[in-house]
């Protein structure tokens, strides 16, 4: 409790404080800059969660507090530009890798990276940590996503060379990032782009064909790698063909008049492990982007069929405990639509390849605006979308088992928002899900589909200049899974520094299914158990002025997954009051 009240009483003095700072160091002909983003959150004790089993305070092995803590110092003079990162977990916060991790190792963390680099207008060199990708990042992608503690940075050299904009080459070598260590195993690469509508002098659109390679050594991975061995089991350690892993993509763009066509291809070149069940295989993606807009309309198609193309930085951290997300070397986001209302993201998509391998689908986007332009202040806007994945036949070796492909994934929503004058704006949003439940668990052959209807009505109003008012209500309403929802905030706004809000979320009606809920089983043999209607309150406030934002909320927060980017943890159920401030200059 103590530390939480330090840090609350440092973010009030930064706040009385922010007047008087200055945006702009100048140190020298150069310049720095510095960003600091603490997370903080003090675990409170809620009874009523405890009892039912929904909370398990005796899981948080790290204390009652937590704070992930990211300090960035870059100093820039012309073309030369390098900075130092300080990334502290004080500990972990509850429900992050990092914080799994801190368990077993029974220590604080901090890490530090840094960089420096020379980018000339056709030509640049970076030595440290790396952030880079090739395409679309499925073969390759470095890169820090704070809300999920993830960071997989290269820590090597990277150079690359642009000639008139026709040709592009880009190499890069160094070590993968595991949260607080570096890997020993190697990881290098080289891009290369042409531009075929520069090199013809075609200005009305763009033609190109782009290429890439990635390789990673670990040493004897030839010999074996870790797999998983029970008493109702027989499994013997497998090997892969050598310690060095080569993959290839190879990609087409074209743009003219409002249409796009993007296409990838990725291959792995020789087995690899793909999957927790440690199955070895090659792997492939296939990935196509279409898009055409003109004027106010516009609509985007993704499709995507990908097979054992997971890869892990480091294969003899696969299944270990702690490693999630972070033991990754490419990018395979959810193509899904990433909701912002609560109750259309309670239980969002997941992936079909954990288990199975792979997965085929894709999604489509639409959006249209009716503005009349002698009309200001006045618009519709129509949005649209729906997202289907499918699992892909596969053999699992690990459980000797053949299951063909099924549908997983099924999302159709859309929104139409109404900006009726300038104090008036409504927002309609309605979402139906369908997915399949069975796939939570390995290679289960019985489906079990699980639909929910989501509604939601968010309205705004401008009370003048500076006031204005938010309310958002949301109907979740299902047959099949944990019976009804509903949500709503209330959300006051005084620009441009504060805000304040209130929300609960509460399961209002019993489930009708006992075996698929997220609820206290009481008898794990028949799976039977008592439904409890929870209400998942929150309230809180947040200050911003210029570089500095404070935001302050208490609450207690459901069970599920917080997605980013396309990629999702899981977070435990808790009761807590949440500090995060950034500061930037």
């Amino acid at each position: 409790m103590k530390k939480f009240l330090l840090l609350l009483g440092v973010a009030l003095c930064v706040t009385l404080g922010a007047n008087e700072a200055s945006a702009q160091i100048k140190a020298g002909k150069g310049q720095v800059s510095i960003a600091l983003e603490s997370n903080n959150i003090y675990y409170v004790r809620d009874k009523k969660m405890v009892e039912i089993g929904l909370e398990k305070p005796t899981e948080r092995t790290r204390g009652e507090f937590g704070s992930n803590d990211y300090l960035k110092v870059d100093y820039t003079q012309g073309r030369f530009s390098a900075g130092v990162q300080v990334d502290g977990y004080l500990p972990g916060l509850y429900g992050f890798d990092i914080y799994t991790k801190q368990i077993h190792q029974s220590k604080l963390t901090a890490f530090f990276s840094k960089y420096v680099q020379w980018e000339d207008e056709n030509w640049g060199v970076r030595l440290g940590d790396i952030y880079d990708q090739f395409g679309n990042g499925l073969i390759f992608r470095s890169y820090e996503d704070r809300a999920l503690a993830f960071n997989n940075s290269l820590a090597g050299a990277r150079a690359f060379y642009n000639f008139n904009n026709m040709v592009n080459v880009k190499v890069l070598a160094g070590l993968p990032r595991l949260y607080d260590s570096r890997l020993k195993n190697p990881v290098w690469g080289a891009d290369l782009s042409l531009s075929i509508s520069d090199m013809a002098g075609w200005s009305d659109g763009l033609i190109s064909i782009e290429g890439s390679y990635v390789g990673r050594y670990q040493k004897d991975a030839h010999i074996k790698f870790p797999v998983i061995e029970g008493e109702d089991l027989e499994v013997s350690p497998q090997g892969i063909p050598g310690d060095v892993l080569n993959m290839v993509s190879g990609r087409a763009n074209f743009e003219y008049k409002g249409f796009s066509f993007r296409g990838e291809y990725v291959a792995k070149l020789n087995d690899d492990v793909y999957n927790p069940a440690f199955d070895s295989s090659k792997g492939n993606v296939i990935n196509i982007d279409l898009g055409y807009s003109y004027k106010r309309f516009s609509v985007s198609a993704t499709f995507r069929r990908q097979e054992n193309m997971t890869v892990f930085s480091d294969i003899r951290q696969v299944g270990a405990i702690g490693t999630g997300n972070g033991n990754a070397l490419n990018y395979i986001p959810l193509l899904t639509r990433q909701h912002t209302y609560s109750l259309a993201n309670l239980n969002p998509y997941m992936g079909a390849s954990t288990h199975t391998g792979g997965e085929i689908g894709g999604q489509i986007d639409v959006y249209y605006s009716l503005r009349n332009p002698k009309v200001r202040g006045k618009y519709w806007n129509f949005h649209a979308n729906f997202s289907m994945f499918n699992t892909i036949d596969h053999y699992n070796k690990l459980y000797n088992t053949q299951a063909e492909g099924r549908n997983a994934w099924i999302d159709f929503n859309f929104d139409v928002e109404r900006q009726w004058n300038k104090s008036l704006k409504t927002t309609f949003f309605y979402s139906f899900q369908r997915w399949d439940q069975a796939l939570a668990k390995i290679d289960d052959p019985h489906s079990h589909y699980c639909r929910s209807h989501i509604f939601v009505a968010d309205v705004t109003y401008k009370i003048n200049k500076k006031h204005s008012l938010r309310f958002e209500a949301q109907y979740l309403t299902s047959e099949d899974y944990e019976g009804d929802w509903v949500a709503a905030t209330v959300e006051y706004n005084f620009a441009p520094k504060f805000s304040f809000y209130v929300s609960d979320m509460w399961n209002c009606e019993k489930m009708r299914d006992g075996i698929y809920g997220n609820y206290y089983i009481t008898n794990p043999d028949t799976q039977e158990g008592d439904h409890h209607l929870l209400h998942y309150y929150q309230v809180g406030a947040s200050f911003t002025h210029d570089f500095l934002r404070v935001q302050l909320s208490y609450g207690r927060n459901r069970a599920g997954y917080v997605c980013s980017g396309g990629s999702c943890r899981y977070q435990p159920a808790y009761t807590g009051a949440n500090l995060a401030f950034t500061l930037s200059f």
